[in-house]
Formats: structure tokens, sequence, C-alpha cells
């Protein structure tokens, strides 16, 4: 399993959009913050409705914009000037936990995306 993952996740996108992103690596960021995002706000969505279900929060939308906006702040500073030491560290990895470790990224990002829909039918059996 990869040790540091979201700093692979990082590399791997920071790596695939080299050529337009440089060294900044936005995409790397952008995917890393909406993946954690996605995890957190759904979380935290499940927690809302699994223990406060009656309850209706007004502001939800600000509660989403102020995690994802939290989320990037941090990555941002995180990742800034590490493309190089990621790949130093990634740089030798052997051709079979390559293709397995990109595997587990792009399904990484799917199951993220999908996350609402599972947190939907759980709920849903709960209920």
């Amino acid at each position: 399993m990869i040790k540091d993952f979201f700093d692979y996740h990082y590399y791997r996108v920071a790596k695939f959009y080299y050529k337009r992103d440089g060294a900044d690596a936005t995409t790397a960021l952008i995917s890393v913050s909406a993946v954690q995002t996605w995890i957190i706000i759904n979380v935290l969505l499940f927690i809302k409705e699994f223990f406060f279900q009656n309850e209706k929060f007004k502001y939800g939308w600000a509660i989403f914009l102020l995690v994802t906006i939290g989320i990037i702040l941090y990555n941002k500073r995180k990742y800034k000037n590490k493309y190089l030491v990621l790949r130093n560290k990634w740089v030798n990895e052997k051709k079979n936990e390559k293709m397995v470790n990109g595997l587990i990224i792009i399904a990484t990002i799917i199951f993220s995306w999908c996350l609402i829909f599972i947190n939907l039918l759980i709920i849903k059996k709960i209920q």
C-alpha cells in the first residue's frame, strides 16, 4: 500500500500534467483537494443525516465553502515547491508498483465523487 497516500496522489497527478502545469502543479493541487473535500463533506453529511435528521441547516453551502477553501489553502502550503522532493522519493518506483498505485489513485478519485451516491443509499437503508 502507498505509505503517504495524498503525497503520492499529488505527485502522480503533477507528473501526468507536468508539461501543462510545470512544477507549480495546479491540477494536482485541485485533484488532491477535491478528493479530500468530498470525503470530508460526505462524512459530515452522513453524520448530519444520521444524528441530526430533523435539523435543517440553513447555511450548508457555507460549510462546504469553508471546508473546500480550508483544504485548498492547507494543501497549497503543504505542497508548495514539493514536486521535485516527491519526484525524488518515487522516481525509482518499480513498474508493477507504479501501475497498481496509479490504478488506486484513479479509483480513489472516482470513489470520492461516487461517495455522495453511496452515502444516499446508506442513509435510505437506515431510515
